[in-house]
């Protein structure tokens, strides 16, 4: 369908034409032709431009004609076509030499050949190559519309593709990560995009590039995948919004009416019967690194919806959740609550680090940190241990810093701490230990110490230190303590003020 300059060159009219040099260039495409016989002319040539002229104006001017055959390769177009015995006479060797190495066509045409009998016999092939090409793409796009239209499925759109350009298609409603484009070499892939959002890709199985025929095709199936793609997300997004909306609801405790609370999870496959457990993926710093990366609202968004998924999928496809349990997103961070039924069977040890996981193949620079809160048997339970399971991802990166997951069970004597409020009695029972230059130090030494029991092989071992420089330590902060690290009371009393003292700047 579409013209070549090889093409071009098997017609009748150009039959006598010869190529002199360029001839890799032969399958160039040729849009229009023109005629100029200016000495500027290579102000004004086009991309796919065949270009015939008598080179008259130029005829004395090596450089000139140099100038004009490389403006027009560099432009994309065509080829160029001299009657060189008329005026120019030998063609010049330089100008040879470039139109091989720019592997642009440059043909000698025959002195006695009318412009007309090369113009015509061209733009009518061209004319009535885009006659067809249009009756082409109507038609494709007709077909292509008929399948979206009636099965609004992505996977018939892929196979009707697939009918007409006569090759394996695959369409994918989301992104694909660099390695795995990278493993498809044998595909021609094409995202689907809207306004610089990319939605998903089109792979055609195809070594080489795609005809235009192929290109008109694929191009409908993109704008209707693209169509069909984003009227998933929109269906999807109010959903989620809906589910979103009915979380903070139940995690608000304000049951206005638990009949309609009933029949709105009912909608969404949820019980509200049963144990249940509330797990919370928090990004560490989110704000700050949208500034480091200088990044977009748009690619803000995109993010978000990406870790929603890489939650869901370690949720569902990982940890073995049905689609009873409830995953939403809100802000920078994802809410689950998990059913009756999933509160027993997942495996948190499973899915935990698939997410973290794949957030860092997602953005090395970027990190979750993760709460999960006990078993909760009380519907009316749920808005307290849902601020409880907020407040262990303060808990977490407090005592064990960013990209951590911590569990309301492992967490209940700093939550009680808490309460307790013995922050104040802290200063007073560590005493003078706070005030040497070696607090740090003789304060993880205690701390190691207690958390081993008194055990001095064990605790010298995790310190990596000799047990007499260990016993030397200990001495030391009996006597700024004042107390006696051998009594069982002493050591309770010390190892809750050190508890509390981790959790002063939360």
């Amino acid at each position: 369908m579409d013209l070549t300059v090889r093409e071009a060159l098997g017609m009748e009219n150009l039959k006598n034409a010869k190529v002199i040099a360029g001839k890799k260039g032969l399958d160039r495409l040729i849009c229009c032709v023109d005629i100029s016989e200016t000495p500027d002319s290579c102000k004004w040539v086009r991309a796919n431009e065949f270009l015939i002229t008598t080179g008259y104006s130029i005829k004395d001017n090596l450089s000139a004609q140099m100038s004009l055959l490389r403006s027009l390769a560099e432009a994309g177009g065509a080829g160029l076509a001299i009657k060189f015995g008329r005026f120019i006479g030998e063609v010049p060797q330089e100008l040879a030499d470039l139109a091989d190495t720019l592997e642009f066509p440059l043909i000698s045409l025959p002195d006695n050949l009318p412009f007309i009998d090369i113009t015509y016999p061209l733009m009518s092939r061209i004319v009535n190559a885009q006659a067809q090409r249009l009756a082409y793409s109507e038609r494709v796009y007709q077909t292509l519309t008929k399948v979206a239209l009636e099965t609004n499925s992505l996977e018939k759109l892929s196979d009707a593709l697939q009918e007409i350009i006569e090759k394996t298609v695959s369409i994918y409603p989301h992104q694909l990560r660099s390695s795995v484009l990278a493993t498809m070499q044998k595909y021609q892939i094409f995202p689907v995009e809207v306004k610089n959002r990319l939605y998903g890709y089109i792979a055609v199985e195809s070594r080489q590039p795609l005809s235009g025929q192929e290109m008109v095709a694929v191009q409908h199936a993109r704008t209707l995948a693209a169509l069909q793609m984003v009227n998933y997300e929109l269906a999807a997004e109010a959903t989620w919004n809906e589910q979103r909306e009915f979380l903070e609801e139940i995690f608000s405790g304000n049951f206005r009416n638990m009949e309609l609370l009933k029949a709105r999870a009912a909608e969404f496959g949820f019980s509200l019967d049963g144990a249940k457990c509330i797990c919370i993926v928090n990004v560490d710093n989110f704000s700050q690194h949208l500034l480091q990366q200088n990044m977009t609202e748009q690619q803000a968004f995109t993010f978000r919806r990406a870790l929603f998924h890489i939650v869901r999928e370690a949720l569902f496809q990982v940890g073995g959740c049905s689609k009873r349990s409830l995953a939403v997103q809100q802000n920078d961070r994802v809410l689950v609550l998990c059913s009756d039924e999933d509160t027993i069977k997942i495996n948190w040890t499973d899915v935990l680090p698939q997410i973290h996981k794949k957030v860092a193949e997602l953005s090395s620079k970027i990190t979750v940190t993760i709460g999960i809160s006990n078993r909760i048997e009380k519907l009316t339970d749920l808005a307290q241990s849902y601020e409880q399971t907020r407040h262990l991802v303060a808990i977490s990166r407090r005592l064990h810093g960013y990209g951590r997951d911590l569990f309301q069970k492992d967490a209940e004597i700093y939550l009680l701490l808490e309460k307790m409020d013995i922050l104040p009695f802290c200063d007073t029972m560590l005493g003078n230990l706070s005030k040497t230059k070696k607090e740090e130090e003789f304060l993880n030494t205690l701390r190691v110490y207690l958390d081993c029991q008194g055990n001095l092989a064990e605790t010298a071992a995790k310190l990596f230190i000799h047990r007499h420089t260990l016993r030397y330590r200990l001495s030391r902060i009996e006597v700024l303590l004042g107390k006696d690290l051998n009594c069982p009371e002493t050591r309770f009393m010390l190892w809750l003020v050190l508890k509390a003292r981790q959790l002063k700047e939360i």
